[in-house]
């Protein structure tokens, strides 16, 4: 939800940006027009977080090229009966409870809250009204004026400007847009953009109304003399409009009152610099509305010296073997390939439906010499973009996870001493860890228990290297033949939750921004 509305944000903001700098450039001032500008800003506002969530994305290649990628670990798998068991729906927390909202978004929600609840009432209260202190024009999709007690004692010119007034409310449906930018403000309560675009709104409409009573043949000082004998009359009351309307005074009085006595009317717009400021307006808000910025293809990126893609043939099993000068895959589906290249996880690799990676290919592919082996993952991103005109785009997606954390009391193990490799091996029910970082712990969980279903986080800050073990499972249990995948899988959930409170640590279910790798296309491989 954060990171939904932030991205909405930043987005609404780069619009905003844009059109107002358009406006700018193509002298637009006529209130009217603007008018129609920024009540289309305030509903693209209110659908862009429908559109980041779930519309589609044009990748804009902005950014440098990525030339550091990240290099993905090998673990050892689960002993037999439990890398393949069949996961359950785990619980929202491996303790059994359940996470509370962070206090940002009890903060956000209540914002919402507020503000929700005065519209509401706002609206409910002008379905009712009956009596006004000044005219108001309510009604958000079928408006109605209504007139003070007062009116009945108006001289005929009075009332004809009054009517003629609200009456552009009703034509130019002002309520609507005013309602639809104070629920615009309700959901972004925390971007100052949204409050500015409800008063500009209400603002730019009465001076729009304002210029039609004018036109209309109105005495300017005549009408401001009205304005201001309205504007009086809510002060003598002590009170404001409380009811959701467009109310005749309004905002912006005293700058109001000046146009119309300096009766410096704007110019007219040709349709051919409408049209210039329309389109350029759209264009603009549809690139920040649906691009996304990735990261430019590097030129320099180094590619193999020979390479074979043949669609593989082999039966179960598959062999796996990178080089100094080179890597040999065999019987490996694309899928693996494109995870490996890009340096994620699974959960971090997502398409659309016509995009198929569970086809299984050979690749055999040499460099001219020894390159390290992150270059060799390097080279690989090459090959599958030439060969198989592979093109993706990274993007911030917000998914549930597990955040490792330290329980209270503090950890419950030493640093390492040794000076052998990092790793972590299976050993009799157990997972013996030996020089390990809190990350690497994070990355075997994932990628070693099935039943968690969802990425682990290291927020243990914690940055030394440990050893330690973590006992899942009862050796001699598990040998069950009742429900051996069931039966090992549960024994796996209960034995690391203890496990871990044993070692000081605790895993908190939340969900977080992850970036992922999204698969724009993807094509059958080319000839070799």
């Amino acid at each position: 939800m954060q990171t939904l509305l932030f991205e909405s944000a930043v987005r609404a903001t780069l619009i905003a940006t844009a059109v107002a700098l358009v406006l700018w450039i193509m002298r637009i001032k006529t209130a009217s027009v603007l008018h129609a500008v920024w009540a289309s800003v305030v509903v693209l506002m209110l659908l862009l977080p429908a559109w980041v969530a779930w519309g589609p994305k044009a990748p804009l290649p902005v950014l440098p090229p990525d030339r550091t990628p990240v290099v993905a670990l090998s673990l050892p798998p689960l002993p037999a009966g439990l890398a393949d068991a069949t996961p359950r729906t785990s619980p929202a927390r491996q303790d059994g409870g359940y996470a509370l909202p962070d206090a940002v978004t009890m903060i956000y929600f209540l914002g919402f809250g507020v503000l929700l609840f005065r519209l509401v009432i706002g609206t409910v209260r002008a379905s009712r009204l009956k009596f006004c202190v000044a005219p108001i024009t309510v009604g958000i999709l079928h408006s109605r004026i209504v007139l003070p007690e007062s009116a009945k004692n108006w001289p005929q010119a009075q009332l004809d400007a009054v009517l003629a007034h609200e009456g552009e409310h009703v034509r130019r449906r002002d309520p609507l847009f005013q309602w639809l930018a104070l629920l615009n403000r309700a959901i972004f309560w925390f971007h100052p953009l949204a409050w500015w675009l409800e008063r500009r709104l209400s603002g730019l409409a009465e001076e729009a109304c304002d210029a039609a009573v004018i036109a209309r043949g109105y005495d300017p000082r005549e009408y401001s003399g009205y304005l201001l004998d309205l504007a009086k009359s809510v002060q003598r009351a002590g009170t404001r409009v409380s009811a959701l309307g467009m109310a005749m005074p309004g905002i912006g009085l005293k700058h109001r009152i000046q146009q119309m006595l300096n009766h410096a009317p704007s110019p007219r717009i040709s349709r051919k610099r409408m049209a210039i400021a329309a389109s350029a307006c759209a264009m603009l808000s549809a690139i920040f509305a649906a691009g996304t910025l990735v990261r430019a293809q590097s030129a320099a990126r180094p590619v193999f010296e020979v390479a074979s893609i043949r669609p593989s043939d082999a039966g179960p099993g598959s062999v796996r073997q990178i080089k100094p000068d080179g890597l040999t895959y065999m019987n490996r589906s694309l899928a693996e390939y494109i995870l490996l290249a890009y340096g994620v996880e699974s959960y971090q690799l997502t398409h659309g439906p016509a995009v198929s990676l569970a086809e299984r290919y050979d690749i055999v592919a040499k460099a001219a010499g020894p390159v390290p082996e992150s270059q060799v993952k390097l080279m690989l991103r090459s090959l599958l973009e030439d060969r198989f005109r592979l093109s993706v785009h990274r993007e911030s997606k917000e998914l549930p996870v597990y955040i490792l954390t330290v329980a209270k009391g503090g950890p419950h193990f030493n640093k390492s001493e040794d000076d052998g490799p990092m790793g972590a091996a299976p050993k009799d029910g157990f997972f013996l860890y030996r020089r390990t970082s809190m990350a690497y712990l994070a990355g075997t969980l994932l990628s070693n228990l099935p039943s968690l279903r969802r990425p682990v986080l290291d927020r243990t800050e914690l940055d030394g290297i440990y050893d330690f073990s973590l006992h899942l499972f009862d050796p001699d249990a598990a040998k069950s033949e009742s429900d051996p995948k069931g039966d090992l899988v549960r024994q796996v959930d209960n034995g690391l939750t203890a496990s871990l409170k044993d070692l000081g640590l605790k895993l908190e279910s939340q969900r977080a921004p992850i970036e992922i790798v999204v698969i724009d296309h993807v094509e059958k491989p080319s000839e070799n």
